[in-house]
């Protein structure tokens, strides 16, 4: 059975695709770290994101219409050393017609005033290696 600390990171996972899918920037706010360096990358290669980047992009695309793309949690893998967790796993993007793609996530989480928040985020779609070139 998960000890506490896994069962909150997963939490912090769980409501930061909720409020990512919600398109909840308030709720963002409270689950993404304020740390110089953290960062939020996607998988489109110009998706890269400081916390205040990610915020203002939630607030926009909802300001036009929401997001076209939700994010379902498959399988995540934690780990704590200290005030420092690290997790991994796989998820699916679903559009509005119902087709998926396959996603690898992982993240890095900081206990910061004794709650864990989201430093580090990354998203990708695996391809194989015959298809590189």
């Amino acid at each position: 059975m998960a000890d506490s600390g896994e069962k909150e990171i997963r939490s912090v996972i769980e409501e930061t695709t909720d409020a990512l899918n919600e398109g909840d920037a308030t709720k963002l706010d409270l689950l993404l770290s304020d740390r110089s360096g953290a960062i939020h990358i996607g998988t489109d290669p110009g998706e890269r994101w400081t916390k205040q980047q990610l915020l203002s992009n939630i607030k926009e695309a909802i300001s036009v219409g929401g997001n076209q793309l939700r994010a379902e949690l498959d399988e995540i893998h934690v780990d704590i050393d200290g005030d420092l967790a690290w997790t991994e796993g796989t998820a699916r993007f679903v559009n509005e017609k119902g087709a998926q793609r396959a996603v690898r996530i992982t993240g890095v989480l900081v206990r910061e005033g004794g709650r864990w928040k989201l430093a580090q985020s990354h998203a990708s779609i695996g391809v194989p290696n015959e298809e590189l070139f």
